[in-house]
């Protein structure tokens, strides 16, 4: 019988991985915000077009305006959370799930548990639990 198991996706901070990080979270933090100043744009814009629907407008687009704000202030934590983390920390990536084959008289203890993949630089360096329950170590 087949099973979906769920591994935790980590990666190893190296100086290379915190540069990735960063790149990527500032760029985040930089469409987020022109994508705010474009909202505004927009609901000022929209305001003088139509006076009349002046307080509804703004709820509307200041709802958006905010979830763009809170992403940004979000970003920025995990930029200053990234500063403080020494080389060697691992950091959540995500999780990804494997398709994994189950025997009549096998250990279920492992399969309860949720996997864990090492990544170090772009490549794999340990998978735990694997189909025994043991480490696999690159």
């Amino acid at each position: 019988m087949k099973i979906i198991v769920t591994y935790d996706v980590k990666q190893v901070l190296t100086e290379q991985s915190r540069a990735s990080y960063l790149q990527q979270w500032q760029k985040e933090r930089s469409a987020l915000q022109q994508e705010k100043e474009h909202l505004q744009f927009e609901m000022k814009r929209l305001q003088k077009k139509r006076p009349s629907d002046h307080k509804w407008i703004a709820d509307q687009f200041e709802k958006e305006i905010r979830s763009r704000t809170e992403r940004m202030s979000y970003l920025d934590f995990k930029i200053d959370q990234l500063d403080q983390l020494s080389p060697g920390s691992e950091i959540h990536d995500g999780e990804i799930e494997s398709i994994q084959e189950v025997q009549v008289g096998e250990k279920w203890h492992a399969r309860e548990q949720k996997g864990k993949i090492v990544i170090k630089d772009g490549i794999v360096q340990s998978i735990v639990p694997d189909s025994t329950g043991k480490d696999i170590t690159i």
